[in-house]
């Protein structure tokens, strides 16, 4: 991952939020999204998703509760409405209130390896001055890889802070093998197990029904998962989204987000048949030259959570 020597506060250019409020608001998501917001405190945040009834991911968000009674749902600014939309239909007449929040901004707090990983004492010293100009409404941890940082939610469109170095939170999100976005779980066709977000919180097969569970639980109490998004690094720049991935010069896949990585290094992430994963790692990864991104030689880079990986069902 590439590093830094210092504390690093990143605005998010690309998020829209939806709150979800009132004494129904716990109980309405409940039914409708993947993880368990029961069970999530109070100043706290988890990812999850909205399927399609046949477990196909429409939408991924992470969910934040500033209050009891009070959730934020963020994602892409380019599905937002789609979220509010449908959120707005699944609502029928229970007594809650869904507003999409205009205002609010994500700020990324990241420290290198050296730094405090818990991110409380760094958090406090950035809230502060955000303060003075915005309400704070929530700081929390990552869950998903501690190297993600702290999440800091504030209301206040006209927010600045002197550093906007996205591509080093990406970086660290790809390497950690965490997807996010559309072009990550592409809308209707990505699937939960796939992209590995079970290991990530996302999803709770004990808390009952909700909008595609049933597909979802029987693939993954059957074991019938056949593909895995996974990193990848390779040399020279970024590769564009849906650029060729191939192995002894066959087309495997194609590359989704993409970012920086060190020593003219980039990393992507790439959904796979788990059959080629195998046989890429059965035979030294990259040693022999095999696995190359557009032209340039690569390899698999798997993080430790994902192993080991499952074979692929028949």
């Amino acid at each position: 991952m590439m590093r830094h020597d210092d504390p690093l506060i990143i605005k998010h250019p690309d998020t829209g939020f939806i709150s979800v409020s009132g004494d129904d608001a716990c109980a309405f998501l409940q039914s409708i999204i993947t993880t368990n917001v029961a069970t999530l405190a109070v100043s706290a945040c988890r990812p999850s998703a909205l399927l399609t009834p046949q477990g196909r991911v429409l939408i991924d968000m992470m969910v934040y509760r500033p209050a009891i009674n009070r959730f934020i749902l963020r994602c892409d600014s380019t599905r937002r409405d789609d979220l509010f939309t449908r959120l707005r239909r699944y609502r029928l007449r229970r007594p809650i209130e869904i507003v999409i929040e205009p205002d609010i901004r994500l700020y990324l707090l990241i420290t290198n390896k050296t730094a405090n990983q818990s991110g409380e004492k760094t958090a406090g010293q950035i809230i502060d001055p955000l303060g003075k100009r915005a309400e704070v409404i929530i700081s929390c941890i990552d869950p998903r890889n501690p190297d993600l940082g702290t999440h800091i939610l504030a209301n206040g469109a006209n927010i600045t802070v002197s550093v906007d170095q996205i591509d080093i939170w990406h970086t660290a999100r790809i390497e950690a093998g965490i997807p996010e976005g559309a072009i990550d779980l592409t809308p209707e066709r990505a699937l939960m197990l796939e992209a590995g977000l079970d290991q990530l919180g996302a999803v709770d097969f004990e808390k009952g029904c909700y909008v595609g569970q049933e597909v979802t639980a029987r693939t993954y109490y059957r074991g019938l998962v056949k593909r895995r998004l996974v990193p990848i690094t390779m040399t020279g720049t970024p590769p564009i989204v849906d650029s060729d991935i191939t192995w002894n010069e066959k087309v495997i896949g194609n590359s989704k987000t993409a970012a920086p990585h060190d020593n003219g290094m980039a990393i992507c992430l790439a959904l796979l048949k788990l059959s080629d994963i195998h046989a890429i790692l059965d035979t030294g990864n990259n040693k022999n030259g095999g696995l190359v991104v557009n032209g340039n030689p690569a390899s698999l880079a798997i993080p430790d959570w994902m192993m080991p990986l499952p074979r692929p069902s028949r």
